[in-house]
């Protein structure tokens, strides 16, 4: 009798697992394509068009930009008013997923944003400035046609001093607010950066201007959290990263076809749930 029921519970298990097992990584698979398939969604709109021009990664997404960050001075800042500047940041991203343990194989996006906005420049003290920003745009993926919008709005502050005849010391801090909607994803953050430059003589000229070597570090934390979404794991959040520049620099900036830069470098980016990136650093975001 005892092994008549033994019989029956081992068969009926059996049949369970041969019926059900293999059902969880067919689910599993499901959720992936169905994931891959949301190509509107899978850029972190607003983190592609603020990163500048390099390279990050996070899980399986592996992103390219390169961002040109143009701007227009209607009003010059002065002691006695405020500056007033149009920005028209233009970046390009390029990301492919590496989902081929899922024989899905690559998974490719490619986007355009465009961020038209404005920039008051006020003078606090003659060595610290007060900067408010607002940009409003949009995002295009080209392989679907999707759209997204994508917005910002906070302040910058930069205060400088000189340390001894030619070298300086600069310490910077960031407020704002972003996010994008495109599709049915949609998100917002609160970033705190903080940042210091130190800047020292190299000991020669570029173009009749001094040369710099120039160290920066700058921190942030996302108060609510940056988040990407990607295919084999869903949601990914990152809520700080740190990035180190080292550039060569100058002490009068450059300005190309409306694109003003000082510097000319890399700088090393590493976040928390494995974000790293390396980018061009062609100025103090500050």
């Amino acid at each position: 009798m005892v092994r008549a029921a033994y019989a029956v519970f081992s068969m009926a298990a059996a049949f369970w697992l041969a019926a059900f097992w293999p059902a969880a990584p067919a689910q599993a698979q499901t959720a992936v394509q169905q994931r891959a398939e949301r190509t509107d969604e899978l850029f972190n709109w607003y983190y592609a068009s603020i990163f500048g021009t390099g390279f990050y990664r996070i899980g399986e997404q592996q992103v390219a930009a390169l961002r040109v960050p143009l701007r227009y001075e209607l009003r010059p800042a002065s002691a006695e008013r405020w500056g007033i500047r149009l920005t028209l940041p233009v970046t390009a991203a390029f990301a492919p997923f590496d989902l081929r343990d899922f024989n899905l194989g690559q998974v490719k996006t490619q986007g355009l944003t465009v961020l038209p906005g404005i920039e008051l420049e006020i003078p606090l003290r003659q060595d610290w400035w007060l900067r408010p920003y607002a940009n409003l745009g949009g995002g295009w993926e080209f392989h679907s046609g999707a759209s997204s919008t994508i917005f910002s709005l906070g302040a910058t502050t930069l205060h400088t001093r000189p340390l001894g005849e030619a070298s300086r010391l600069a310490l910077g801090g960031k407020l704002g607010y972003a996010g994008y909607s495109a599709g049915s994803e949609a998100s917002q953050l609160v970033q705190l950066s903080l940042g210091t430059e130190v800047a020292v003589p190299a000991g020669f000229a570029i173009a009749e201007r001094a040369a710099l070597v120039v160290i920066q570090l700058t921190g942030s934390v996302y108060f609510k959290e940056l988040e990407f979404l990607l295919p084999s794991t869903g949601t990914m959040q990152v809520s700080r990263e740190l990035e180190l520049g080292v550039a060569l620099g100058v002490q009068r900036p450059f300005e190309v076809l409306g694109v003003t830069f000082d510097r000319i470098g890399l700088a090393y980016r590493a976040g928390d749930n494995g974000l790293r990136g390396v980018r061009v650093v062609a100025s103090f975001p500050f």
